[in-house]
């Protein structure tokens, strides 16, 4: 997994997003729209991180938690909702039977 050492430390929770992707920048988008302020949204195309890390980061969504833990795809997705006032909308994908669906549907 990524390390911290070529990611700035922060008090933040931090989403990696791909800033290319037109599907990736229009969810960002609207997320941001709803954020709180504890929710860092980093293109990775901007991040100061090595090619093999940014390679990682490219793979699946990635948030790095404040406290260095790493969550992704739609555990990393879910996470960065519930910086909105949606949390508790967003904790629904982690059901048993729905996570299943939304893990078919993120793969998609």
């Amino acid at each position: 997994m990524l390390t911290n050492k070529h990611i700035e430390k922060s008090t933040m929770d931090t989403l990696f997003y791909d800033g290319h992707c037109p599907i990736c920048s229009a969810e960002i988008h609207r997320l941001q729209k709803k954020l709180d302020t504890n929710l860092n949204c980093v293109d990775i195309h901007q991040a100061e991180v090595s090619l093999i890390e940014k390679e990682r980061l490219f793979s699946q969504l990635h948030l790095r938690r404040a406290d260095g833990t790493w969550l992704v795809g739609l555990e990393a997705n879910v996470a960065a909702w519930q910086h909105t006032r949606w949390r508790s909308f967003a904790n629904i994908l982690l059901w048993p039977g729905v996570r299943w669906v939304a893990e078919l549907s993120y793969q998609l």
